[in-house]
């Protein structure tokens, strides 16, 4: 399948000037693109102080997670039939860790594949497993579907395995290996972490926007989120792809 042609003069502003967002195209349609968490490993270093020392995972990402909103609805072919990631998405999720596409579906074919979940709230987690070749997660929310039309009252929260890590031990857990579960947060405020070390997708553009977001589970973690507990949301489209 060919490669998904995202801008490059676009790609390479972002890594330079990671502030600020960028506009660019994908062939006819044009987006904005901006960086999640702008300098990331100094955010993590700086709120883990000294212990971020001791982390048995790297800082991975200088700068972490991308959104792409496209100005008007684009289909997206984000995988081909072997369910293989488009090379261009798999070198932004590279060089950035997870992204977001807003105002982009997935094509009529692959739209009912896949399951819907949800999970607890805070319980992060990876879905693949390190022998498991297919590594990476696709979410997304269907514009025309009757449920997924209407925004999500509840998020998608993702931290690099680093965080997972360093969170877990100032919390009290002092495994001296990486976990593939953690239950974590629970006693922050939450406003203070996302955007600091925390990636919040939270699933909220207008009714009947699309959105997808695809992450490396070799790389990060992600789990629920619920503001407000009684209320879970609707489960989120998944799919797993190699």
């Amino acid at each position: 399948m060919a490669s998904l042609a995202f801008e490059t003069a676009s790609l390479d502003a972002l890594r330079r000037d990671p502030g600020t967002p960028v506009r660019g195209n994908l062939g006819e349609f044009e987006y904005t693109a901006r960086i999640c968490i702008p300098n990331h490993a100094e955010n993590v270093k700086k709120h883990y102080g000294n212990r971020a020392a001791i982390s048995i995972v790297p800082i991975e990402f200088p700068h972490f997670g991308s959104v792409f909103e496209f100005d008007q609805a684009v289909e997206i072919p984000v995988f081909d039939e072997n369910r293989t990631l488009d090379q261009g998405l798999r070198q932004i999720v590279k060089a950035f860790g997870p992204i977001i596409l807003r105002n982009a579906y997935l094509p009529a074919r692959h739209r009912h594949e896949g399951q819907r979940n949800i999970f607890p709230s805070l319980r992060f987690h990876v879905d693949r497993g390190s022998t498991q070749e297919d590594c990476y997660s696709l979410f997304w929310r269907d514009p025309f579907d009757e449920t997924h039309k209407m925004p999500r009252t509840s998020s998608t929260l993702i931290v690099a395995n680093a965080v997972a890590y360093l969170q877990a031990y100032n919390e009290g857990d002092r495994t001296a290996q990486f976990k593939s579960l953690y239950q974590l947060f629970e006693t922050e405020t939450m406003s203070e972490m996302v955007g600091n070390v925390v990636l919040e997708q939270p699933w909220c553009a207008p009714a009947g926007t699309g959105e997808i977001t695809i992450l490396d589970n070799r790389t990060v973690l992600h789990a629920s989120y619920y503001a407000h507990p009684e209320d879970r949301g609707y489960p989120i489209g998944v799919r797993y792809l190699y």
